[in-house]
């Protein structure tokens, strides 16, 4: 038997009409219904069985089936059972139309399967208008009514949510709530926005608990990076050898650093490492190990401890501008202010600083500006790239392995090994000293950027230069005017606007689709 589909166009319909699925294996009934509903205001879609039925109303919205019992294949009481057995369409309004009206069983086992009302196939046209509109006016207030308590189930579930964990309440879906000009949409209205602040007051508390905690480890770091200039120029006041100090220095601290995480069992095994992890490994054995420390070892032996110290600090802005240009963080003008603060501080210490020296300095000077480049590369590699499954420790200690596999040739090469009669003296408290300090620094560091960001870990340059300059004098006697430290306010000033980047969002859960789960 051939199947005849006939759907009203859509220029036909009805503004205000309902969409009308008529299921009939006559053509002549399925024509005269379709007329007669038309002529009512709506939106008509006819098939000839009861499987296209169920596909129709599986693909398209309807808001009345009128629906016939005898036909091949399956017949309507199978229909009647499958859609009032459905979630989806349990509540889609159903009249029978059928010649065995006169079978008062029949009519019975349609009205007990769900159905609206049993007509004849010669209805009365009165009749059938009376109750398609009351089955369509039925439909709608349903409609409503589940809208309704959807809503209310979305906004229970939207404080629930809010409860149990830190989302943020704009993101949870609430507009078509609020959007409501009755009581649920003023009530979704004031606990949105009391939520809202309760939310925003907490994150800036906990923003500026990390920002406190943020500071006190750039001080550490500050301390102890600082300590370390000082240190490598009484090094080189000694023996002159920056590969084999730095080759030294990383095997002292990769015992220290792998012996830490044998004790704790948080050194993986190094057959599970990934290729990519072992190439984070090499990069940051490169940049932080063997480039940056030759670098400040080697210069130290041309300028002032301080001055080397004061160059550090320009890592600040380094970072800011690479990480504005690759937008790894926000470039937000409050930050961009902070380090030009700071910059302003360092910059008054270095005018005013007395730097003396050999001639050729500004020569070093320059050379000195690859420091802080280096420093900053080192922080955003560190940043972007760092497993987040590999204890920081013993990424660290791989790395400084890693570093004194690469200084080997270098110190070969250039024969620049330190005289072993030399570390039998202060020169071999020298470098444990800068081990120690380098490998806690650069541990403290990875965790800084890990949980504070690239441009504010990069602060601790600032701390680096103040303790620099303070080590100095110290254990050097460089002499500094005591003005300089009114500098140091400026550079507090500009730690403090340029903040930890902001916590990442938790992503709040999908209020709509638990919805299903209830019974509405």
């Amino acid at each position: 038997m051939s199947i005849v589909s006939e759907t009203q166009p859509p220029e036909v319909r009805a503004p205000e009409g309902a969409r009308v699925l008529i299921v009939d294996d006559s053509a002549t009934v399925r024509l005269k219904l379709s007329k007669a509903i038309q002529m009512l205001g709506h939106e008509t879609t006819a098939v000839a069985s009861g499987k296209l039925a169920l596909e129709q109303v599986a693909q398209n919205t309807f808001d009345l089936v009128l629906l016939d019992i005898v036909m091949p294949e399956m017949d309507g009481f199978e229909v009647l059972k499958t859609l009032k057995s459905s979630r989806a369409t349990r509540d889609l309004p159903v009249i029978v139309i059928s010649a065995l009206d006169e079978e008062m069983s029949s009519v019975v086992n349609a009205i007990e399967l769900g159905a609206e009302d049993f007509l004849p196939k010669d209805f009365e046209p009165a009749l059938l208008e009376a109750r398609v509109s009351t089955c369509i006016e039925k439909k709608r207030l349903r409609d409503i009514e589940k809208e309704y308590l959807r809503q209310v189930a979305k906004l229970t579930r939207a404080a629930s949510a809010l409860e149990a964990g830190k989302f943020n309440p704009s993101k949870l879906g609430l507009q078509d709530v609020t959007g409501r000009r009755d009581g649920l949409g003023k009530l979704a209205t004031v606990f949105s926005t009391m939520a809202q602040k309760v939310y925003e007051r907490e994150r800036q508390l906990r923003q500026n608990i990390r920002t406190f905690r943020g500071g006190l480890l750039l001080i550490a770091c500050g301390a102890l990076w600082g300590l370390i200039v000082p240190l490598s120029k009484m090094a080189a006041n000694i023996a002159a050898h920056p590969i084999g100090l730095a080759l030294l220095v990383d095997a002292i601290g990769a015992a220290l650093c792998i012996g830490i995480c044998a004790s704790r069992k948080t050194l993986p095994p190094l057959n599970t490492l990934t290729k990519t992890e072992w190439t984070y490994i090499a990069g940051l054995a490169f940049l932080s190990s063997v480039i940056n420390q030759l670098l400040v070892y080697w210069l130290v032996g041309k300028l002032p401890a301080f001055v080397v110290a004061i160059v550090i600090v320009l890592e600040g802005f380094a970072v800011f501008l690479f990480a504005a240009v690759m937008r790894v963080e926000s470039p937000r003008l409050k930050r961009f202010l902070g380090l030009a603060i700071g910059l302003i501080g360092v910059g008054a210490i270095m005018v005013n600083a007395e730097t003396g020296g050999e001639e050729g300095q500004w020569l070093w000077m320059a050379l000195a500006l690859l420091i802080p480049a280096t420093y900053a590369a080192e922080d955003l590699y560190i940043s972007q790239k760092q497993p987040a499954n590999i204890d920081s420790v013993a990424i660290y200690g791989l790395a400084l392995t890693a570093s004194c596999f690469m200084l080997i040739p270098l110190a070969v090469g250039f024969s620049d090994f330190i005289p072993v009669q030399f570390l039998a003296g202060k020169l071999g408290v020298i470098v444990i000293l800068i081990a120690l300090a380098s490998a806690l620094a650069m541990i403290l560091f990875i965790y800084l950027i890990r949980t504070t960001g690239a441009v504010f870990a990069s602060q601790s340059a600032y701390a680096t230069t103040v303790a620099g300059i303070g080590w100095s004098i110290v254990l050097l006697g460089e002499y500094i005017p005591l003005w300089t430290w009114a500098a140091l306010g400026l550079i507090i000033v500009g730690l403090i606007m340029v903040e930890p980047k902001q916590e990442a969002e938790e992503e709040p859960p999908l209020l709509d689709g638990a919805i299903e789960d209830l019974p509405i």
